[in-house]
């Protein structure tokens, strides 16, 4: 991944809940890997910008208007590094929503989870996600548990050993 922008303070603030929540889950970054340390992944909403600066199979991405509001959070997970370019393409190709979207979205902020995630842990940390942002656009998220976070989620013993090795391997390769 290359630099991307630094994350705007107001974003920051409301991020930090996001994280506290998800953070186990996140693929954390690798030292030099242009994020500072961050787990988040700061670009202009652009398919082709996305694509260049941010290398992961499954995220969740959180668009972003131009007075820094939430505008919409979702999911990835797919095989190859440009998948969150590529669901952002769709989203803007949509016949009726499309031109709108590419209007108001202007900053997309990811949150790059391990490859190949259980979806289970993919779809609750959208949905806690869009929980705590309350994002303008969409309505569709997944149901959350409030006794279910997704820590929870990987922390169980059968899916533990099936999420560390996944990191493990990224890590490994990286």
């Amino acid at each position: 991944m290359s630099a991307g922008l630094a994350l705007p303070a107001q974003i920051s603030r409301a991020l930090r809940p996001v994280l506290r929540l998800v953070g186990p889950v996140l693929d954390l970054p690798a030292a030099g890997d242009g994020r500072g340390g961050s787990p988040v992944v700061v670009c202009p909403a652009g398919p082709a910008l996305v694509r260049r600066r941010v290398a992961a199979s499954c995220a969740v991405y959180v668009a972003w208007d131009s007075r820094r509001g939430c505008r919409y959070v979702g999911s990835v997970c797919r095989q190859g590094a440009s998948a969150v370019g590529d669901r952002l393409a769709e989203h803007y190709g949509h016949p009726t929503a499309g031109l709108a979207r590419q209007e108001a979205w202007t900053l997309l902020t990811v949150l790059p989870l391990a490859d190949q995630a259980d979806m289970e842990v993919v779809r609750s940390a959208e949905g806690w996600t869009a929980r705590l942002l309350n994002p303008v656009d969409g309505s569709a998220h997944p149901r959350v548990y409030l006794a279910q976070t997704p820590a929870e989620l990987v922390s169980r013993p059968s899916r533990q050993a099936q999420f560390t090795a996944t990191v493990g391997a990224e890590r490994d390769t990286a």
